[in-house]
């Protein structure tokens, strides 16, 4: 544990991603005793799951009685440690509870992956996540505490975002491909000629961008206008990556909220939560914003209940 932490772990929470490999020992309060975070994501291909894990929280590993070492993400993927089978939704807290696979054991600690949720997108067509699902649960947790009511709809901004109708279980859910197809415009298309790569946030280009994505034309059209509006002299390039931006996300938001004035929950880190608020307001909805590592935690720990719950059911 951190120096001077005289606190035990309850729990040790993993959010293991394609590109992130983050760790949090949870004390039984909920606090954060320590975290660590390595760029030991699936895409780095570790040899050993095990030794990989064991590496980042070994010194937290040092306690009297074993604690439950809980993973989400990908790394219940075909492609990760094990493969865990999606559940079906509509998928509720205490499925992902009795459907999380028991994979390995470190000094005596086990380790669980918590399984991804398949389901149906608002076009009728399949969908599925994984990670997000521990969030989302967490996320409704923490909402109930710091706000009256919960959001119209959720959202999880990010490589692939997800967007969850509110409600007690997860019953559908769409994902969208905002961050990867962000950065295959920005850096393999013709585009990427009207785009300073270097420069930092410009919010008046992204608001233009919101506004055209709320033209006539769709986002095929409006996607060549990034390359227009410089050559014609109407913006600089300076300006483009923030424009690009705003058409992206105005479009991704007028597709997934169908009636006006909706609240939405994000869920992200700070920064990136702020953009998305700028992109609602401007387009008529409300938010709140519940940080994406406290979500992270709080379903951690909610599912983490359910399996010390079951450990403690005769003849469990």
């Amino acid at each position: 544990m951190t120096a001077g932490v005289s606190k035990r772990a309850r729990l040790i929470c993993v959010d293991w991603g394609t590109t992130n490999l983050r760790a949090y020992a949870i004390a039984g309060d909920g606090t954060v005793i320590d975290q660590a975070q390595s760029g030991a994501g699936l895409r780095s291909n570790p040899a050993d799951y095990s030794d990989c894990l064991a590496t980042m929280i070994g010194p937290w590993l040092d306690q009297e009685s074993p604690i439950n070492i809980l993973l989400s993400g990908m790394v219940g993927s075909p492609t990760g440690w094990q493969e865990v089978p999606h559940v079906v939704s509509p998928a509720a807290l205490p499925q992902l509870a009795a459907k999380a696979t028991l994979v390995a054991q470190l000094h005596d600690h086990p380790v669980w992956i918590v399984p991804g949720v398949m389901g149906t997108g608002m076009s009728g067509l399949p969908d599925v996540m994984r990670g997000e699902e521990t969030q989302f649960f967490g996320a409704r947790r923490l909402c109930a505490d710091q706000y009256a009511r919960q959001p119209d709809i959720w959202c999880f901004p990010g490589t692939h975002n997800k967007w969850i109708p509110s409600g007690e279980n997860i019953d559908h859910f769409s994902t969208t491909m905002v961050g990867e197809f962000f950065g295959l415009i920005q850096e393999h298309s013709l585009l990427a000629q009207s785009l300073d790569q270097s420069v930092s946030a410009n919010q008046p280009a992204f608001l233009r961008g919101l506004e055209t994505a709320c033209k006539a034309g769709g986002l095929l059209h409006h996607l060549f206008s990034v390359r227009t509006l410089q050559l014609t002299g109407a913006q600089e390039k300076a300006q483009g990556l923030e424009y690009l931006s705003g058409v992206i996300i105005g479009h991704d938001i007028d597709a997934q909220l169908r009636k006006p004035s909706q609240n939405v929950g994000i869920v992200a880190s700070s920064s990136l939560a702020h953009k998305y608020q700028i992109a609602l307001e401007a387009l008529g909805h409300s938010s709140i914003v519940i940080e994406s590592q406290a979500a992270t935690i709080s379903g951690a720990l909610a599912i983490n209940e359910h399996l010390l719950g079951a450990s403690e059911q005769p003849g469990a």
